[in-house]
């Protein structure tokens, strides 16, 4: 079982203030790759700002599909795709 480090006094902080100051404008919330191993990291508090803040989106890219609670409805869009041949292809721009 892995341990995680809990958040500095600094990083929190900082997160709230980068949430406060951007409250009023649009956010973009990328989710890139993220696994079911981590919601309490990632995606429950990605949620939770889509959710909050009254003009961000939440767009997640991951291999599994679409996993966001129904409650975000238009402020979510979920890509399914392998991140990598995402990407690849993004820097190639050979699109199929």
């Amino acid at each position: 079982m892995a341990i995680w480090p809990r958040p500095s006094r600094e990083n929190l902080e900082r997160h709230e203030r980068f949430v406060r100051e951007r409250s009023n404008g649009r956010v973009l919330l990328l989710e890139l790759g993220v696994g079911e191993m981590t919601p309490g990291i990632i995606t429950l508090p990605f949620w939770s700002m889509a959710a909050k803040l009254p003009d961000a989106h939440l767009l997640s890219v991951n291999i599994t599909g679409d996993s966001a609670p129904l409650q975000l409805g238009s402020k979510e869009e979920a890509i399914q795709a392998d991140l990598s041949t995402l990407l690849s292809v993004t820097r190639t721009g050979d699109g199929a």
